[in-house]
């Protein structure tokens, strides 16, 4: 089940909502969560539900065990915990990558990587002494098959979440934010990204200089806006519950660099890998060697995260370079350029990306990329000229709310004309919420970008 789907925005939401409000139990309340949870997670394949509950039986008897032992024993027992996860997610995700020649296939669990760094972050929180291993198994069920972030993130480390899983009541505030931010994230995903994908897909086999750009601009407008989309969606659902998710995109294209780029987009998994792999490395506060070792390791494993394929590893160690330059050659100059420059050498460099991320295979990605110079391409095709003249508003439309325009808007509205621009706003949101759900219903149904990972 996805959040842009009919049957949940109408019926299980409004279901699971109804009854969170009128169970007043803590316990029953979080047990009706994680059943529904459960369900929404085995809704398309019950098998996969049988692999969930092990992770959670197995985090559970683990992180106890690591919170009662010492010594050399806690290690073992840590280590052990790690591993397992380590090599079911290699099993399933990876196993192709190493040994192209083996005819196994598994069909790899939806939301496989996020939970299982859900996991790990729970066993690292106990060994580290942040949090105390779960003794209520409800509770840790909770943490990990919450529906409103099993399928793709946000990457919620236990320590952020621990206090409210006992307890989180229903707040209006809360709740109010949470539906404004589920409404924006459905009109990103069903008016934007999926509008952005019929481009994006009918120019995937272009061969002039125009379409290239345009195959690529519209991929990065809509993996933008289909994956913020759905972490809206998914921050949103959980304000509704009670529960307080940290962003997770800061309009990221409106970045002044790499690593600026870096601390607004996809937030939660690059908290994760600075929290559990590169601090813990030594981060930034050891010699250059170890400092360059510590960027490859942590972007090898950010690219390798996403995908078995070495479009993703390149994808992430081409990241790690960038910012190795930034860090030790163009930190001065980035400081002095005016910030429109600095837009464009992070647009272009960040588009580059995307053309290995999208990529099937390198030699795709290395042809897109000189398409896109020239080579091999002429300047336009008629293909091309046709979704210029029929997307470019659309396009236009998606760079303007890639940067922080609607906000900014908002809040001037709002602080000029108070109530009546808050009662003109909650007029939008409802027209916006139909407009979207009227894409919804009269497009193909497009799942979110993400769901692959």
């Amino acid at each position: 089940m996805t959040f842009n789907n009919v049957f949940f925005i109408f019926l299980f939401l409004p279901v699971v909502l109804f009854f969170n409000f009128i169970i007043k139990n803590k316990i029953l309340k979080n047990l009706f969560l994680v059943l529904f949870s459960f369900l929404f997670y085995a809704w398309g394949n019950p098998s996969t539900l049988v692999l969930l509950i092990l992770y959670i039986l197995f985090n559970y008897f683990t992180g106890l065990e690591i919170d009662n032992s010492e010594g050399k024993q806690r290690t073992i027992t840590f280590v052990i915990g790690i591993s397992v996860q380590v090599l079911v997610l290699f099993l399933y995700k990876y196993i192709k990558l190493l040994f192209p020649f083996l005819s196994v296939e598994l069909n790899v669990p939806v939301g496989l990587s996020f939970f299982t760094f859900s996991c790990l972050s729970y066993l690292i929180d106990v060994y580290t002494k942040k949090s105390r291993a779960q003794s209520n198994l409800l509770h840790l069920s909770l943490y990990i098959s919450f529906f409103g972030k099993i399928s793709m993130g946000p990457i919620v480390q236990y320590n952020q979440m621990e206090k409210e899983l006992e307890h989180h009541p229903f707040q209006i505030q809360l709740f109010c934010d949470g539906i404004k931010l589920f409404c924006i994230g459905l009109c990103k995903k069903a008016i934007l990204a999926d509008s952005l994908s019929i481009v994006h897909t009918n120019l995937s086999a272009s061969s002039s200089v125009l379409g290239s750009w345009l195959f690529a601009i519209s991929y990065m407008l809509q993996i933008y806006f289909d994956f913020s989309g759905y972490s809206d969606m998914a921050i949103g659902i959980a304000n509704m519950f009670g529960f307080h998710f940290n962003k997770n995109f800061d309009h990221p294209y409106n970045a002044l660099s790499i690593q600026d780029f870096w601390r607004r987009w996809h937030i939660s998994l690059s908290r994760w890998f600075r929290d559990y792999i590169y601090i813990p490395l030594g981060g930034n506060r050891v010699s250059n060697g170890k400092y360059i070792r510590n960027i490859f390791v942590v972007w090898f494993l950010t690219g390798l995260w996403h995908g078995a394929n070495w479009t993703f590893i390149i994808w992430g160690l081409y990241f790690g370079c960038l910012l190795l330059l930034e860090k030790y050659v163009l930190k001065d100059l980035l400081e002095k350029c005016p910030r429109f420059i600095c837009h464009i050498y992070t647009w272009i460099l960040v588009l580059i990306s995307w053309v290995f991320f999208m990529s099937p295979n390198l030699t795709q990605a290395f042809g897109v990329l000189g398409k896109m110079i020239g080579i091999n391409a002429s300047l336009y095709d008629m293909n091309a000229l046709f979704y210029l003249r029929s997307s470019v508003v659309l396009i236009l439309i998606g760079i303007v709310f890639s940067f922080p325009v609607y906000e900014k808007l908002e809040s001037y509205v709002l602080g000029r004309w108070k109530q009546k621009a808050s009662i003109a706003l909650t007029i939008v949101y409802v027209v916006v919420f139909l407009i979207s759900i009227s894409y919804v219903i009269s497009n193909t149904f497009q799942s979110f970008l993400y769901f692959a990972f």
